[in-house]
């Protein structure tokens, strides 16, 4: 069958097309980790003449065009970026946006109303795993319409509604959530987004009275901070990945990596608490999703045969990017021989994003080379660098020379992830994204363990 259309009509579904388009639109938003140079998509349509790119808020980059590509140096450094692109009409009038989220492994569910050219415009920014289910748009709270399909857009005259002062967007997810945001008439778009409520890992060292608030002194960069709460490891289900290393050099380990990974786990887990067991070489792979069955993890080890290379940093990063995506607690333990070959990341990289991630970071090193080298005084810098990986994200490091030592050390870590809290404070919410130094002393006794600091 054939439709046949006038060239005049056709005309004009052209340009009711454009007439309904986004006015600017990122067309490809990146959901895993990004690093390197990232090149963002951008498509517009009338009234928009130019774009301008912004990262965290701070001027990037200009553009002109229907179809640009705008690069962004992200970098080897990982962190949480917001990007967004502004469009300007030809008397340099705000027209229109898009915005994303890269690296944020649990971004916020959230959206931004705009209005420009005829059209309510709603930017999403939200979880990669979470669908949208509608998208509802008012005039005050008469309902003007919804939009069921990106782009999240609807008509709007506001000559039809003289006694409405501002305008309103509702996001509904599948899963029941909504996301809201306003636009009084004539407002300015705002950017500004604080989240300031920090939350790290404190660990109690050893025996002792439970640690009280009032008995904890916190210092940020040297400053006091108040405390706002001591959540215990009970009250919150604890995440842990161990990841294994099964390049050739550890393919004599396997047998006693696998008796003593059971061991960790039936120490460890709780009914709210999950383990996944990753295997690496130069390649990731998942031997069990997030499990409570420890039988099922320790079956899971030996499917694999070792070979291959060691992206120890490579594999690192992606597992703390991983696990910032699950509730409660968090902890990677990451049994190798310290050795990387091939990663494309390196070692400061990986030094920054621990950091960055806040989570509890346990190196297991087997190297009976690395060992026999620190009885004569060598090797002490690589242990230096493991240690502070370590120390920075709480947590502490193991340098063992016999898989037999194994046991002894998974038990000291389930040890003190049990007898972990969590800490809350506020920090300063117009403090530079760089990191904090923190500091903290207990006047009832206990010798406690936390990140020597954060990034806020």
């Amino acid at each position: 069958m054939k439709f046949l259309v006038a060239r005049s009509s056709f005309f004009l579904i052209l340009l009711a097309s454009a007439a309904l388009a986004q006015p600017v639109r990122i067309t490809q938003k990146p959901e895993g980790l990004v690093h390197g140079t990232l090149y963002v998509p951008v498509s517009t349509t009338p009234p928009v003449e130019r774009v301008e790119l912004s990262v965290n808020g701070v001027h990037y980059s200009d553009a002109s065009g229907r179809s640009v590509v705008m690069p962004v140096q992200i970098g080897d450094y990982i962190r949480r970026l917001r990007i967004r692109v502004d469009g300007f009409d030809a008397q340099n009038r705000l027209a229109g946006e898009d915005e994303m989220v890269v690296d944020d492994p649990k971004p916020p569910f959230r959206v931004h109303l705009t209005a420009a050219a005829g059209m309510l415009s709603a930017s999403i920014v939200k979880p990669p795993e979470l669908a949208i289910a509608g998208v509802d748009f008012f005039a005050g709270e008469v309902k003007i319409g919804t939009a069921d399909a990106p782009p999240w857009e609807m008509a709007f005259d506001p000559s039809k509604f003289p006694h409405a002062a501002y305008e309103r967007v509702v996001v509904r997810a599948t899963n029941g959530e909504e996301a809201n945001d306003v636009r009084f008439s004539g407002s300015a778009p705002s950017a500004n987004v604080d989240v300031t409520l920090q939350q790290i890992p404190l660990s109690v060292v050893g025996t002792g009275a439970p640690p009280r608030p009032d008995q904890l002194t916190l210092l940020d960069n040297g400053a006091p901070r108040k405390i706002e709460a001591l959540v215990p490891a009970s009250d919150q289900p604890l995440y842990v990945i161990l990841l294994i290393d099964y390049s050739e050099s550890m393919i004599e380990e396997m047998p006693v990596v696998k008796a003593a990974a059971k061991q960790f786990a039936q120490a460890l887990l709780r009914p709210t608490d999950r383990i996944a067991i990753v295997g690496f070489n130069q390649t990731l792979f998942w031997l069990t999703p997030f499990t409570n069955d420890f039988n099922a993890a320790a079956q899971a080890i030996d499917r694999v045969r070792p070979g291959g290379e060691t992206h120890l940093y490579d594999s690192t990063i992606d597992m703390l990017y991983e696990l910032q995506k699950q509730p409660g607690r968090h902890a990677l333990v990451v049994f190798t021989d310290g050795v990387d070959q091939g990663s494309s990341f390196k070692l400061e990289h990986l030094v920054h994003y621990a950091r960055y991630a806040g989570v509890a970071l346990y190196p297991v090193i087997k190297n009976r080379i690395l060992m026999r080298l620190m009885h004569f005084g060598i090797g002490w810098i690589q242990a230096r660098k493991l240690a502070g990986i370590a120390h920075d994200t709480g947590a502490t490091y193991f340098i063992i020379q016999k898989e037999s030592e194994l046991p002894r050390v998974y038990a000291r870590i389930a040890e003190e992830l049990r007898q972990q809290y969590r800490l809350l404070f506020y920090s300063d919410p117009s403090a530079e994204d760089t990191w904090h130094t923190l500091l903290i002393h207990s006047s009832g006794g206990q010798q406690l363990r936390i990140p020597r600091g954060y990034f806020p």
